[in-house]
């Protein structure tokens, strides 16, 4: 560990959306008027996967993808805690003693409403002063109001995409390996990449989106999406499948990693009486997309 003293807030930062970069804007602003090194602790699960695995929300950023998120911020350091058994049963004063004496930290600020510890103190003051007796300055965050890592799960839930990308403050992703489908698409004029997603993070609602696909090699199109158990050619109860057609590429996709970015929702999935209907139809929905990516996909950078 570094030897330099530090200030650090902790937290899942699940998504590390506005609300988590306005709280890391406190704490850089904090970091500069003390002289201390920046810090974010977080953990590579929700403790709601060890303490109730069935009540744990599905994730908006893997481990990986929240530590290169915070990083970007501008602190000196993130750090990614396993949380385990040991960790649950720290009282908060124990926590605090660990992050002082292993992470050298001296200040620590917490987020609204932000609680950790088995004791679960109360409110601000029981924190300040636990930190006081072992030497921990327990700092108040303010609130970035109606931005939570929950309310944008409910937001892709909901299929309002374009909401969760203003409090994220980025457009929403997965990724996964392009693996062999049908093949259907082809027939039919719009030839698909067929993900298999490589983590358990939130999976959007069935239907059309539009989105912009990066490539293995870095770079980005435009994409029409589909999720969804195609009823016009699957039976009954098909597995769920997620197909993106990306606009203008021809290349071999086959075993390997592309990363899908959502901009926008754009119909429901239906059941069609022909894949000629089925056509007419995807036609119409690829100059919903392209409308929808070109107005979009200039406005917010994809971190």
């Amino acid at each position: 560990m570094s030897s330099t003293r530090k200030i650090a807030t902790v937290g899942m930062f699940d998504g590390v959306h506005s609300g988590h970069r306005f709280l890391i804007d406190q704490l850089k602003q904090e970091g500069i008027n003390r002289n201390l090194g920046t810090l974010v602790i977080s953990f590579n699960q929700h403790p709601l996967a060890l303490i109730a695995p069935k009540c744990a929300p599905p994730m908006l950023t893997t481990a990986s993808e929240k530590e290169q998120k915070i990083l970007a911020t501008g602190v000196s350091e993130c750090a990614i805690i396993n949380f385990d058994q040991t960790l649950q049963r720290m009282t908060a004063r124990e926590f605090m003693m660990m992050v002082h004496e292993c992470y050298d930290v001296d200040v620590l600020i917490l987020g609204f409403n932000n609680r950790f510890g088995s004791d679960r103190l109360s409110d601000i003051i029981d924190y300040q002063k636990e930190g006081e007796k072992i030497g921990i300055t327990i700092l108040q965050a303010q609130e970035l109001p109606d931005t939570s890592s929950s309310i944008i799960r409910n937001l892709i839930s909901n299929k309002e995409i374009k909401k969760a990308t203003e409090k994220l403050g980025y457009f929403y992703s997965i990724e996964g390996i392009v693996v062999t489908g049908k093949q259907i698409g082809r027939t039919i004029g719009f030839p698909t990449a067929n993900l298999q997603p490589n983590s358990d993070k939130l999976i959007p609602p069935m239907g059309v989106y539009a989105t912009q696909v990066t490539l293995p090699d870095g770079e980005q199109r435009p994409a029409m999406l589909n999720i969804g158990c195609r009823p016009t050619v699957d039976k009954n109860n098909a597995p769920i499948s997620i197909e993106a057609n990306i606009f203008d590429f021809s290349g071999d996709l086959y075993d390997k990693t592309i990363k899908i970015h959502f901009l926008d929702f754009i119909r429901e999935e239906q059941k069609f009486n022909s894949l000629e209907e089925l056509r007419n139809q995807i036609a119409i929905d690829k100059t919903a997309v392209q409308k929808a990516y070109y107005s979009i996909i200039n406005n917010l950078p994809l971190l």
